[in-house]
């Protein structure tokens, strides 16, 4: 990138962007979450449920024991399987 020089507009926009080179690249390696035991690449989901089905699937998730993630995981395996 070439600098221009208009009373110091130049060198801020070139500290701006590079603040920004850099912080994209930081972001892309922290939002990618992995599963410790394993070491899969794990993925972000955001639903939103009734709230008789996500009773239902608490309710599930204690008599079971597991966290509702887990639960959730588990249906969605059997069904792709």
């Amino acid at each position: 990138m070439k600098k221009i020089s208009v009373g110091g507009l130049g060198d801020a926009v070139h500290r701006v962007m590079t603040q920004v080179i850099h912080q994209d690249g930081a972001e892309s390696q922290t939002q990618r979450r992995v599963r410790e035991s394993s070491g899969e690449l794990l993925k972000r989901l955001n639903i939103e449920l009734p709230e008789d089905v996500h009773k239902e699937l608490k309710l599930e998730s204690v008599m079971k024991g597991i966290s509702m993630r887990q639960l959730i995981e588990e249906m969605l395996r059997a069904r792709y399987r």
